[in-house]
C-alpha cells in the first residue's frame, strides 16, 4: 500500500467511524521510509486524527525527517 493511500485509507476509515485495518496500520509502521511529501501528509493528517500518531514522540521524529530533506535542498541562483 502507498503512504499515500495509506493516509487516505485511514481518513476513510475513521470518517466511517471504523477502525482502520490491519493493512493500514501495517504501512503506517514504516513511516521512516517514506518521502517528504507524504510526511507533510501525514502530519496534516493528525490535525484532523491525532489517533494516527500510534506511538510516542511520532511528531518529533517527523519533525526531524522533514529537516533532513529540507538539508538537501541546494540553494541556487540564476
Amino acid at each position: 500500500m502507498t503512504p499515500t493511500r495509506t493516509i487516505q485509507s485511514f481518513i476513510d476509515a475513521k470518517k466511517e467511524n471504523q477502525s482502520p485495518s490491519e493493512e493500514v496500520w501495517n504501512s503506517l509502521k514504516g513511516y521512516r521510509k517514506w518521502n517528504e511529501p507524504e510526511l507533510i501528509g501525514l502530519r496534516n493528517a493528525s490535525g484532523y486524527y491525532p489517533d494516527i500518531y500510534f506511538e510516542e514522540g511520532m511528531d518529533e521524529t517527523i519533525a526531524k525527517l522533514l529537516a533532513k530533506f529540507k538539508e538537501r535542498v541546494v540553494p541556487h541562483k540564476f
